[in-house]
């Protein structure tokens, strides 16, 4: 027993914590959820208490709490994507709308600034000092919050407040402060953009324009001034290069029409054919009117003679007319002459003047380097001087025309429910909770439980065989309130037969040899004298001669269990010699029925019971009767139980369902040495054949629904 002890403590300890209820594989390998099942209806009180207490709990906390009522406004974002990237300063305000942009919003609407401004808007900290000014400011920015409502440009803005009004009143206002702050924002932004660029324009201005002035010195000093961009000398020298060309073609032409004039008058051409005299108009008319004098000369010299004074003064003035055209022929050869001397000395000044501009030009060349120079700065000041001048008309234009990036899409109404607590979801994680905790309590509770429960926890956990599972008479619905009632007038009930089988039990262990039956028990209270009297009832009702004898001194079971105490002579008498055992008489006329109850004494009986004379009564009985049952008194509190046990044939060992643990009666079962003491085995009494089926599948009465009609 000793060596055993520890094992059995580790056994019990893994069967309460991992088992839900004892499991056989058998060598199956498959799931059986029977016992889960079955661990969840044994405990189904325990975990419906614990669920309705946390329920109950939870509801009193719900109805009891402060109740938080949340408003919430909704804000949308506007912006102009097309002026994503775009550094004018003009359009500071409207840039693209991004997802960073808007968490940025959101981050700015539960910004303590934000709360600052709707107390002042609200004028919430009248009469405060400046410690409940900041406290209240707090509040109000722990209890708002601003988040993306899916993936859409709008903000939802929340107040949690005590009161619907209150929330709904909060919400609009951090909603209406935070658009007017955009617009503020913005209008602010182009303000302080619109003074930088004006003081930023004063001295672009004054760059641009001393840049340029001392462009225009530098020229002046060395002489490059020019509309066109080049130095004057550069352009004098292109327009004597212009007029050089020009004058050299018009010399060379003014000399070649001298020159063929000449050679052709030194031919002995009488200047008809000079280029110019073929041109001149004065020539032309002279050439006519001689040509008409010559034709009146021919017809006068036809018609007449040659002194007839017509025709004499006719040929004079034809004489006349071609002197005339000699002489201006004269003058137009005279005139070419002129004309070439002209055009010579023209190309001979344009020259000079040509070489003089060439040898300035090369003065000017040094000077021409920092020219560059300081049109570039030049150039520079007054493009950038143009830029910020064009930037600043348009922020000017764009004053007053500012719109806000957000507008206000819901306005809060004051909610209907309050945010918390939230009775439906406390309730279901109530609900949750208690189950939660209802299945640990029933895990806790089947871990604690030492009680013996199912046939192979009596012989795993104390090694002594099982013997029979006698039923709760509530439990088999039998309508008897009394136990020896139920045996006597229901003989054929599941009640009165698990006594049968209990006898069967017995002698099956024994062969039938054991007419001296003991039972006991570890503890009061296991129902042990119940069981002997039915057990010694069901003897005599098979026909065997039974004697059932009270051997528990301070209980007296049997005797106020079968109302004997009245009786004037009873155990003690006999074994004290008293009076004698007459058993002559019958109990019942239909069997052979006896009983030696115990009668109120002041006599120490545990003498006679532990000493000689109680065993000299056993030999006498064994030749009288069949059967013997003892109710001994329960092993660890009185002593004497195992030596009156040592007497018995055989001992049976009562254990209480699920409560008598399986300590104790290894406990008992030690005080009772193997070879002084025959131990059948150990029955289980008083169990409620309702929840027996909850459990092991290998005791009888796990079946008991299934065959309960029978014994109808």
């Amino acid at each position: 027993m000793n060596g055993n002890h520890g094992q059995s403590l580790t056994t019990i300890g893994s069967r309460d914590l991992a088992a839900i209820g004892h499991h056989h594989s058998h060598g199956q390998d498959r799931l059986d959820l029977a016992d889960s099942f079955a661990f969840f209806r044994r405990h189904a009180l325990l975990i419906l208490g614990t669920t309705t207490l946390v329920l109950l709990v939870a509801l009193a906390a719900s109805l009891l709490m402060p109740k938080t009522y949340r408003a919430k406004a909704v804000v949308m974002l506007v912006g102009n994507a097309a002026q994503a990237g775009q550094a004018d300063p003009t359009r500071a305000g409207q840039v693209a709308i991004s997802n960073e942009l808007v968490e940025t919003q959101a981050e700015v609407i539960t910004s303590r600034d934000m709360a600052e401004r709707v107390v002042d808007r609200l004028d919430l900290d009248k009469g405060m000092n400046a410690q409940q000014r900041e406290t209240l400011v707090t509040d109000l920015d722990q209890k708002v919050g601003a988040e993306r409502t899916g993936e859409s440009y709008a903000l939802a803005i929340h107040y949690d407040a005590r009161t619907p009004g209150e929330a709904a009143l909060i919400a609009n206002t951090f909603a209406q402060q935070y658009s007017q702050w955009d617009l503020l924002t913005e209008q602010q932004r182009n303000a302080d953009t619109r003074k930088s660029m004006e003081g930023r324009l004063i001295q672009l201005r004054a760059q641009a324009q001393a840049d340029t002035q001392a462009l225009q010195q530098y020229r002046i000093a060395n002489n490059l001034l020019s509309t066109s961009g080049a130095s004057l000398t550069e352009q004098e020298i292109s327009n004597y290069n212009q007029e050089v060309a020009k004058a050299k073609a018009e010399a060379a032409e003014d000399e070649a029409r001298l020159n063929t004039a000449l050679r052709q008058l030194k031919s002995g051409s009488n200047g008809d054919d000079v280029g110019e005299a073929l041109g001149s108009q004065v020539v032309s008319g002279m050439r006519a009117q001689e040509t008409q004098l010559a034709g009146q000369v021919a017809s006068l010299s036809a018609r007449y003679g040659q002194n007839h004074p017509e025709l004499i003064r006719t040929r004079s003035q034809l004489a006349e007319v071609r002197q005339q055209i000699q002489a201006e022929i004269g003058r137009v050869v005279s005139n070419l002459r002129a004309k070439a001397d002209v055009s010579n000395q023209r190309l001979t000044s344009l020259t000079a003047s040509l070489g003089t501009a060439q040898s300035k030009l090369s003065q000017n060349n040094a000077a021409m380097v920092g020219l560059t120079g300081l049109e570039r700065n030049a150039a520079a000041s007054q493009a950038i001087y143009d830029n910020y001048l064009s930037s600043y008309k348009q922020l000017l234009a764009a004053e007053g025309t500012e719109r806000p990036n957000a507008r206000v899409l819901t306005w809060a109404s004051p909610p209907r429910t309050p945010l918390s607590p939230n009775l439906k979801l406390n309730m279901a994680l109530a609900a949750v909770i208690g189950l939660g905790l209802g299945i640990l309590a029933a895990y806790v509770a089947e871990a604690l439980l030492q009680g013996l429960t199912t046939p192979e926890q009596v012989e795993d956990l104390t090694g002594q065989p099982f013997l029979a599972s006698i039923p709760l008479l509530s439990s088999v619905g039998t309508g008897q309130s009394q136990t020896m009632s139920a045996i006597r007038d229901e003989p054929y009930s599941v009640f009165t037969e698990a006594f049968r089988a209990l006898g069967t039990s017995l002698d099956m262990s024994t062969h039938g040899s054991a007419k001296v039956v003991a039972i006991t028990s570890a503890l009061p209270g296991e129902g042990k004298t119940v069981v002997s009297s039915c057990l010694a009832h069901i003897y005599a009702t098979s026909g065997l001669r039974t004697v059932l004898i009270d051997c528990d001194l301070r209980r007296q079971g049997i005797s106020r269990l079968l109302n004997l105490r009245s009786r004037q002579n009873g155990l003690l008498e006999v074994l004290d010699g008293r009076t004698k055992v007459n058993f002559k008489g019958v109990d019942n006329e239909e069997f052979v029925f006896w009983t030696l109850p115990i009668i109120p004494s002041d006599e120490d009986g545990e003498q006679l019971i532990a000493g000689q004379p109680f065993a000299d009564l056993l030999e006498q009985l064994r030749g009288q009767f069949d059967r013997i049952v003892l109710d001994l008194p329960p092993v660890l509190p009185v002593a004497y139980t195992r030596t009156v046990a040592a007497r018995a044939d055989t001992v049976v060992m009562i254990a209480h369902w699920r409560k008598t643990s399986a300590f104790a009666l290894r406990a008992a079962l030690r005080r009772l040495p193997p070879d002084q003491v025959n131990v059948a085995g150990v029955a289980l009494n008083q169990v409620d054949m309702r929840r027996r089926a909850y459990f092991g599948r290998l005791d009888p009465a796990f079946y008991y629904k299934k065959y309960r009609e029978y014994y109808a």
